[in-house]
């Protein structure tokens, strides 16, 4: 339906564009896009290696850099949130609605034409006096007729756009659509990357629980061996005593990670419009965190301009504030309004039942208002947009600069987290052999127990900072990929919105949906 109606919109947005361009010529400031002064690349090194052991990759796609994650699981959850997040959609309206809004101002500019009716009975001559429209009264002629008691007609007004406050105002309301899609980009930014935080932490969440009953399992075999030493004689109770606390330690680490799993797939079936029940099933199976490509690329500072939501709609947000002055400027000139309006006449009924009716009769000409003396009002609401302006003008600066400082932060926090996860996986392998010693000397006699309770107690918590230090490093490549901006490409395009109708239509299809 809305391919054949995307022609008609066309149609009306030409004639509507093409009469306020020929009514006049627009006054106040032309927008260009800002002078903005950007380094020449980021604070630090452009291309970024990860980790030994990953899996290399070359480049990643800026419009889905999720991909680079190689989990298909992880692709269908942002696909599905994509089409059923309750904040894309809301931002998706809001375009819509601003869509719909700039239609009703072109309107506004265009001629408009109503049908004007008026009857009375009394005792003056000119009965229809604001019962009709203006237009229609100065065409009226009483000559002949007793009284004047019927007028009916058409009657049209035209808001000559001589000086351009409606083309700008057009300029203002596309401004203003363009910056509200550019707020849709950035929620869809933010819902991929929160879906993939999310995924991320449930994967993290499931290694350390894997890793906890692993841990439990490990602890019941130690105090298998201790309760045996001691049933022959070769340890004493406190072994015993110990190893059963940190058995007991280790399993009451079980309830509160299968619970953090719980509330975290609540977090992600919030993202995806849906209730964890429905998501439960697929993410229930547990998996490793997803790994990192080895090359990352953020590219020149320049590219966010053309590709961060927040600094494109800080731009569109500035160029609607100053079409915005050229409309403020234009109520200080003259206002010329053409009016015409054609009809019928008639009077009251005579001694002989008939109804005089004349006609046609009808007026046409313009009409000029011209503020002459207003004590400054006006002067200052056009102050009052540039300084709006203006104001955006340096938001807009600011959120470059925001924008830049993020990226550099994001490439440094996960250089660190790179080179923390490199010695922590050094030292948890370190753990393990210390474990392994420790043990093997306690089983010989050469070491107290106390020594195996500590290599097992520094073993757990190695492994645990290294699943936290896995996870830092794909929340740092998150991060670092929302903060360029990308992953809305491929979502830009818009659906058509309904074509309105005039209102005499309008009126009769929305009563006939009202009755069915």
């Amino acid at each position: 339906m809305g391919r054949h109606l995307m022609p008609k919109r066309r149609w009306v947005s030409i004639l509507g564009s093409a009469a306020i361009t020929l009514s006049g010529c627009a006054v106040g400031p032309n927008y260009q896009p800002p002078d903005v002064s950007i380094p020449g690349g980021f604070g630090t090194a452009s291309r970024i290696s990860t980790y030994a052991g990953v899996p290399a990759e070359s480049s990643t796609d800026l419009s889905q850099w999720w991909w680079a994650l190689n989990d298909r699981q992880l692709n269908a959850l942002v696909e599905r949130a994509i089409a059923s997040n309750p904040d894309i959609e809301l931002a998706l309206t809001r375009v819509q609605r601003a869509r719909t809004e700039e239609i009703a101002l072109l309107g506004v500019a265009l001629p408009q034409v109503g049908v004007s009716a008026g009857v009375a009975a009394g005792t003056g001559t000119d009965l229809t006096k604001g019962r009709v429209a203006n237009s229609l009264r100065s065409g009226s002629d009483s000559t002949g007729l007793e009284a004047l008691s019927r007028i009916a007609g058409f009657d049209v007004g035209w808001e000559l756009d001589l000086f351009g406050k409606y083309q700008r105002l057009l300029e203002a309301a596309r401004g203003d659509t363009e910056a509200l899609n550019e707020m849709r980009h950035a929620v869809l930014i933010t819902v991929v990357a929160d879906v993939v935080r999310g995924y991320v932490a449930i994967r993290a969440l499931q290694s350390r629980l894997e890793a906890a009953r692993t841990d439990v399992a490990t602890a019941q075999k130690t105090l298998d061996l201790v309760q045996t030493r001691y049933d022959r004689g070769l340890t004493n109770e406190l072994d015993v005593t110990l190893a059963k606390r940190q058995l007991a330690t280790l399993q009451a680490r079980l309830p509160q990670l299968t619970a953090a799993i719980s509330t975290t797939q609540n977090r992600m079936a919030l993202l995806l419009g849906t209730y964890s029940v429905a998501i439960d099933p697929e993410l229930r199976r547990p998996r490793r965190i997803p790994y990192i490509p080895d090359r990352l690329n953020p590219r020149a500072p320049l590219d966010l301009l053309r590709r961060r939501p927040d600094i494109r709609r800080a731009e569109r947000e500035l160029a609607a504030a100053t079409a915005r002055i050229g409309a403020a400027t234009a109520d200080l000139f003259p206002t010329v309004t053409l009016t015409a309006g054609v009809g019928v006449q008639g009077g009251p009924r005579s001694q002989d039942g008939t109804a005089p009716i004349r006609g046609p009769i009808w007026s046409i000409g313009p009409g000029g208002y011209w503020p002459f003396l207003d004590f400054g009002r006006l002067d200052a609401l056009i102050d009052v947009q540039e300084l709006r302006t203006h104001e955006f003008l340096v938001n807009y600066k600011k959120t470059i600069l925001v924008a830049v400082a993020e990226v550099d932060d994001a490439i440094k926090g996960y250089r660190a987290a790179q080179q923390t996860l490199k010695n922590l996986q050094v030292a948890l392998a370190e753990s393990r052999r210390a474990v392994d010693l420790a043990t093997e000397r306690y089983e010989r006699g050469l070491t107290d127990f106390l020594n195996v309770l500590d290599a097992q107690r520094q073993q757990y918590e190695m492994e645990e900072q290294s699943i936290a230090a896995q996870e830092i490093v794909a929340l740092q490549f998150i991060a670092l990929y929302k903060a360029l901006g990308g992953g809305w490409e491929r979502y830009e395009l818009l659906p058509p919105i309904r074509e309105p109708e005039p209102a005499v239509l309008a009126t009769f299809r929305r009563l006939s949906n009202q009755w069915q």
